[in-house]
C-alpha cells in the first residue's frame, strides 16, 4: 500500500515530518526510530511494508529532520520527543483510530517509557536502550567529549554526533530501575542476543501489566543479520499485538 507524506503540527510552532498508510479504521502500527536514526532506515521501511500485509495502517516519522521547521537532536530531549510522540497519538485518537500500536527500537525506549499519555494500547521493545551516559563512559559505550562553546558533548562513534548538555543531564538523572513501576501498558522487549545494548530486562522487574521478553539468537542491535531474523522479529511483534487487538 502506498504511503502518504503526512506532517503533524507541534504546540511549540516545530513540524513533525512522516509518512502513512492504510485508514483511520485500521488497527495502527506507529515505528519509532532510534538515535541519530530516521524513518528511512531500512527495518523501519520492511517492518511497515510487513505490517501492511497484516491490514495494519502504519506510520513512521522522524523525531528531527533537515527541514527548516522541524526538530534538531541538538535541541532535543527525552521529555520533548515524549511529547511529540503524545501529539502524534493525540492526532490519530481525533482521527478516529481505536488501536494504536507502538514499536520503539533502541533510544526510542526510554521516550516511549516518559510519555505522559501513554494512550497506547500495547508497546513492544526493539533492543532498547538501557543505563547509559553520554558523560560517563564505559566499556562498550565510550563518553563523550564536552565541548562548551556549543554546550553539548561530541560523542565518538565513527561519525561524531553532538549530544546537548540537557539531553546528557537527562539521561544520567534517568529512572531507569523504576519508571515502569506504574506504567498500565502491555509491554514485550525482543532483543538480539548479539546485541552490545545490555540490561533492558530489567524494565520488567517492576512492570504490572502484561509482559514479555524475548532474544532473538543471531541478532544484533540493528537486527539486519538476516532476512531469517528480521522476518522473526516481525512475526513475533505481531503476535503481541494481535493479543490486543479486540
Amino acid at each position: 500500500m502506498q504511503e502518504k507524506n503526512l506532517k503533524i503540527k507541534l504546540a511549540d510552532g516545530h513540524t513533525l515530518y512522516g509518512k502513512f498508510s492504510g485508514s483511520f479504521t485500521e488497527p495502527l502500527f506507529i515505528v519509532l526510530h532510534g538515535m541519530t536514526g530516521d524513518m528511512e532506515d531500512e527495518l523501519y521501511t520492511m517492518a511497515v511494508n510487513w505490517f501492511q500485509k497484516k491490514q495494519f495502517a502504519t506510520f513512521r516519522f522522524n523525531f528531527y529532520g533537515f527541514q527548516k521547521d522541524a526538530r534538531q537532536l541538538m535541541d532535543s530531549t527525552i521529555k520533548i520527543q515524549s511529547s511529540d510522540l503524545d501529539r502524534v497519538v493525540k492526532y490519530f485518537r481525533n482521527k478516529g483510530v481505536k488501536k494504536i500500536f507502538i514499536v520503539a527500537h533502541s533510544f526510542s525506549g526510554p521516550v516511549v517509557l516518559s510519555s505522559v499519555d501513554r494512550d497506547f494500547d500495547a508497546v513492544v521493545f526493539w533492543d532498547p536502550t538501557y543505563r547509559i551516559s553520554f558523560t560517563k563512559g564505559t566499556k562498550d559505550f565510550p563518553s563523550g567529549k564536552y565541548i562548551k562553546e556549543v554546550d553539548a558533548y561530541a560523542m565518538h562513534w565513527g561519525v561524531n554526533i553532538l549530544i546537548s548538555r540537557a539531553l546528557a543531564k537527562e539521561v544520567d538523572s534517568f529512572p531507569w530501575n523504576t519508571i515502569t513501576k506504574d506504567l498500565a501498558v502491555p509491554l514485550k522487549i525482543i532483543i538480539g542476543d548479539n546485541s552490545e545494548l545490555k540490561g533492558s530486562k530489567k524494565y520488567l522487574n517492576v512492570l504490572k501489566a502484561e509482559k514479555e521478553f524475548e532474544a532473538l539468537k543471531g541478532g544484533t542491535h540493528t537486527f539486519n543479520d538476516s532476512d531469517k531474523i528480521r522476518e522473526a522479529l516481525f512475526k513475533s511483534t505481531y503476535s503481541w499485538f494481535k493479543k490486543f487487538l479486540k
